[in-house]
């Protein structure tokens, strides 16, 4: 598989990141979220697209390095974020604790393998406060030692029905408009 990148505009993302088929994924996990105060080159993603939900499981594998999945910064370290995730063929598997999808588990896949926990421990709740899934803090846990570093919060900015929310405004104030993505092959 050869890789290709495009580049495109954040201030029109919901019109090119969305799902090209009928996802069976819970409407609190349907759209696209900006990753504010993430201190990596990566800026928006969606659970929509490319992922694989397991609703018996509440498990949902979230390929990273999957077309129009993700936005990356149209700069020499995004351009290595993105070409790492592509050649790791990293996905998250998001294990969720129960029926309310309210806290997640988030454990990264290299090649296939498993980070284990005592080296990365990422977690993901639902702001109690957010009104339908539209915020989460991810929070990070480093060699079971240093809390905090990467942490960030998930803005929902484009609802399941591909209309911008009140945060979408905030992301583009906070952002570069060209990003970069793995295009369809």
């Amino acid at each position: 598989m050869i890789l290709k990148i495009e580049k495109q505009q954040l201030d029109n993302i919901a019109t090119w990141i969305k799902p090209t088929k009928e996802t069976n994924l819970p409407d609190i996990l349907k759209g696209v979220f900006f990753m504010d105060g993430n201190p990596l080159p990566d800026d928006c993603m969606t659970f929509m697209y490319n992922s694989e939900w397991d609703a018996e499981k509440l498990t949902l594998f979230l390929p990273v390095f999957a077309e129009v999945q993700w936005t990356f910064h149209n700069s020499i370290p995004g351009q290595l974020l993105l070409l790492a995730v592509w050649l790791t063929r990293l996905t998250y598997k998001i294990q969720f604790e129960d029926e309310t999808l309210r806290i997640a588990q988030i454990i990264p896949l290299t090649f296939g393998i498993p980070t284990p926990k005592w080296i990365v421990d990422f977690t993901m709740c639902q702001d109690e406060n957010s009104h339908n899934g539209d915020t989460w803090k991810r929070k990070n846990l480093w060699f079971r030692l240093i809390p905090g570093i990467g942490d960030y919060t998930l803005q929902k900015i484009v609802d399941k029905d591909g209309r911008y929310t009140p945060a979408f405004k905030d992301m583009l104030s906070k952002v570069e408009n060209e990003c970069l993505v793995i295009a369809n092959n």
